[in-house]
């Protein structure tokens, strides 16, 4: 039997809020959000919080790439502000908008007709359309799953192939690093991230900067000039490194008794075992 009790910590909330959101139209997701939001500002008594959407997304068991999308609809509606803007280092800080007068949302009372009738017809519903329904809940989880496995699967190939190009050691992986390679995937807008941050990876490991900061500035400076795919940065990058290394062009840079030649290769050789092209 779970032991429940207000000393052991409770989250102050204005009745009026309640009785206000109990009205307003919010997917399960959205409800699961703002419960943890509520959870971590008003539960220790702060109006807001650093909230990342891996923080997120195990907060509420719900797959990262939802979390995104029902938190950008939250903000668009303006119940859920951004206080401070996420930074290399942070993540954003968020904050639940409790003047639900500025709330962009329609309410139940304010329900057309025909969303009145499409209720009734669901409540009329027969069983064979809930089955139907519950199998498609089912099959929407599968996939969610599939995704988030393959989300994992391509972190895990791209801070191996960080690890062969001599990049990062096994010891500099961290949390924040996975965060990082996640959000570059998710929110830079790449046709293909995986080969746009192998592309970025090889380019360090000639010797331009073998850190993941560096990468990480590079693939920042690809998404504010508009690169999505590796034909983009062809005609597109401003320093050129690409074309260079297209065209041939070398350099010796031995470290670590290995030649730039060699580690190049050893990083050439992993991207194409995970199956990269470019």
């Amino acid at each position: 039997m779970a032991d429940v009790q207000l000393e052991h910590g409770y989250t102050k909330i204005a009745n009026e809020i309640l009785e206000r959101l109990a009205l307003t139209k919010l997917s399960p997701t959205q409800f699961r959000l703002i419960l943890v939001i509520w959870r971590y500002t008003y539960g220790f008594n702060r109006k807001d919080h650093e909230m990342s959407l891996s923080f997120l997304a195990e907060a509420t068991g719900v797959h990262k790439q939802r979390v995104k999308q029902e938190l950008d609809k939250l903000i668009e509606s303006n119940i859920v502000t951004v206080t401070e803007e996420g930074t290399y280092s942070k993540s954003r800080k968020l904050a639940f908008n409790k003047d639900y007068d500025t709330w962009r949302l329609q309410s139940t009372k304010e329900g057309t007709v025909s969303e009145i009738a499409d209720t009734r017809v669901s409540e009329i519903a027969d069983t064979r359309v809930s089955e139907i329904a519950y199998q498609e809940i089912n099959n929407i989880n599968k996939n969610l799953n599939k995704d988030k496995e393959d989300d994992e699967n391509t972190v895990d190939k791209i801070l191996d192939l960080l690890q062969k190009s001599k990049i990062l050691e096994k010891d500099d992986i961290t949390e924040f690093l996975r965060e990082d390679i996640q959000d570059v995937i998710d929110n830079f807008g790449f046709t293909n991230p995986e080969e746009m941050i192998a592309e970025a990876i090889k380019d360090a490991a000639r010797g331009n900067g073998k850190t993941w900061k560096f990468v990480y500035n590079k693939l920042n400076r690809w998404r504010k000039q508009g690169i999505r795919t590796l034909e983009d940065l062809e005609k597109g990058d401003t320093d050129g490194t690409v074309r260079k290394h297209r065209r041939g062009v070398s350099r010796s840079a031995k470290e670590g008794g290995k030649s730039y030649e060699q580690v190049l290769r050893e990083a050439e050789e992993a991207r194409r075992a995970w199956g990269w092209k470019g």
